[in-house]
């Protein structure tokens, strides 16, 4: 994984630096949870805590120029997928370049695999880039957000490398 990169958008370029979230970083990353997502939905400082060490997931925070944390991702292997199980940005700070910083970084935790994540129905502005970034729609689940909040499954097809059989050849 890069530890650093430049992410640009429109007229301005904002450096962010990716890193492996830190016990100094939970409090900060939960209050972005709050304002990123609506009540229950949000992962609490103690459910961050675990994932934060629990084995497989890797948890990543985006530091701005300021170095305070933009944004994070938690990404595990789930069933021959990387799952992507949360991304959240700041408010302020969305639209900048942050979330496809911590996409690529999770991409470069994990260079082989298909990436699927789950998106609210009616949050286009997280589809959008998601499909920037190459992930297509593959399902809906209804309700899966609440009745009548469905989610939208999306997946980043990548393949892997030299995934072609070895051809036979019989003397």
């Amino acid at each position: 994984m890069r530890d650093h990169e430049m992410a640009i958008t429109g007229n301005h370029t904002v450096d962010v630096r990716l890193e492996r979230a830190g016990w100094r970083d939970l409090r900060r990353v939960a209050a972005i949870q709050k304002t990123s997502f609506r009540p229950g939905l949000a992962y609490s400082l103690s459910g961050l805590s675990v994932l934060s060490i629990f084995p497989g997931v890797v948890f990543l925070v985006a530091r701005t120029d300021s170095r305070s944390v933009a944004g994070s991702v938690i990404a595990d292997r789930h069933r021959g997928n990387i799952r992507i199980m949360n991304v959240a940005v700041e408010p302020s700070a969305r639209r900048q370049g942050i979330g496809t910083a911590l996409l690529r970084g999770v991409e470069a935790a994990f260079p082989e695999g298909d990436i699927v994540l789950m998106a609210e129905e009616w949050n286009t502005g997280a589809q959008a880039l998601y499909e920037r970034e190459g992930y297509r729609r593959s399902g809906t689940m209804k309700d899966y957000y609440g009745k009548g909040r469905h989610g939208i499954l999306m997946k980043k097809s990548r393949g892997l490398p030299d995934s072609t059989p070895p051809t036979r050849i019989q003397v």
